[in-house]
């Protein structure tokens, strides 16, 4: 990238509590990436700038996009479809039709769109027509901050009073995400401590509610952690029932984590997770209570999902995400 060029990496309402999950960690990865390459970067869209890379769909950010349209290069990244919107919230699946209408006017407004893995990207072909160029380009994770390490595992277990072999997964406590599923499997296999390590936010389907207040004695919802990468190091077996992840930054950082992934086989995983090599695969509570019953069981099995996901961690380091998107700038200003 030439001399002097810099790139403007914008989240609307960046200090909101709105962006606490994967959006925000996902822009934060990237500040990240870009300044470990060396890239000349502001997050403030009042300074000068050459390139606008855009992390959010609100109000702001479409009017940023449209008065820079044809002055500076402008890039989206395309964290929300209409697709890991739905099944989520109250309401989420009447709105999510009209989100999909904006979202292909908004993602139309760039000059390029960034796509966290190839099956967001097909999404944005197929069913959104962009007709924009869409590179892939994943949210990354930082490898340092997630790695195996004993004394954040002594401490997390101590903290939430875990025993054993433990199932867990970390993210918001959402339909979509599967926690019909986790406490299904739970159920089936009381033996066994599962954990869900996340916030239950305000707006959630009253049917999570409900699952929250009646699952197994064995299944526990911590809420919000302090420290997630604490979280990561106290469980052992990363099981993420999610139906829809347009990547995945939880299954990115349990991997680097050195944790073996039990991952539902749907769309959004394919060509990404392999069963047997990086991954095991199910859809049914009693698929995934047998999988978690091998990996109990397996010594073998267990270590080399664990080797195979440290692999994938590898392949999205942040190093490699600013490496890729310092060339998407090179290729824009050129």
């Amino acid at each position: 990238m030439g001399a002097g060029v810099k790139v403007c990496v914008y989240l609307e309402n960046g200090h909101a509590s709105t962006w606490s999950g994967g959006i925000r960690r996902a822009y934060e990865n990237q500040v990240r990436a870009l300044k470990g390459v060396g890239v000349a970067l502001t997050t403030d869209p009042s300074e000068s700038f050459d390139i606008l890379h855009i992390h959010s769909v609100g109000p702001r950010s479409l009017y940023l996009a449209e008065r820079y349209t044809g002055r500076r290069p402008v890039i989206m990244n395309s964290h929300i479809t209409a697709e890991d919107f739905a099944n989520s919230y109250r309401m989420s699946d009447s709105l999510a039709p009209y989100l999909a209408r904006y979202l292909k006017f908004f993602y139309g407004k760039a000059d390029l769109v960034v796509a966290p893995s190839t099956y967001t990207r097909r999404i944005l072909k197929d069913h959104y027509e962009v007709a924009r160029p869409i590179k892939v380009v994943s949210n990354g994770v930082d490898v340092k901050r997630f790695s195996p390490n004993k004394r954040k595992r002594l401490l997390g277990r101590a903290r939430y009073g875990l025993e054993g072999l433990v199932p867990f997964s970390v993210g918001l406590v959402l339909l979509r995400k599967g926690v019909d599923l986790f406490c299904e499997v739970g159920r089936l296999l009381p033996r066994y401590m599962f954990a869900w390590f996340g916030r239950i936010r305000k707006g959630v389907k009253p049917e999570t509610l409900r699952l929250v207040e009646s699952a197994p004695e064995n299944v526990r919802f911590t809420g919000h952690v302090e420290d997630v990468a604490e979280a990561y190091s106290a469980g052992d077996v990363f099981f993420f029932p999610s139906s829809v992840e347009n990547e995945g930054i939880a299954i990115l950082e349990a991997a680097a984590s050195g944790k073996p992934l039990l991952l539902r086989d749907a769309e959004c995983f394919e060509g990404r997770f392999t069963h047997g090599v990086n991954c095991l695969k199910g859809n049914t509570s009693e698929e995934f209570a047998g999988l978690i019953r091998q990996l109990a069981t397996n010594e073998s099995l267990y270590e080399r999902l664990s080797a195979g996901a440290l692999e994938v961690a590898r392949a999205h380091s942040l190093e490699t995400v600013g490496s890729r998107l310092r060339e998407i700038y090179t290729e824009l200003v050129n």
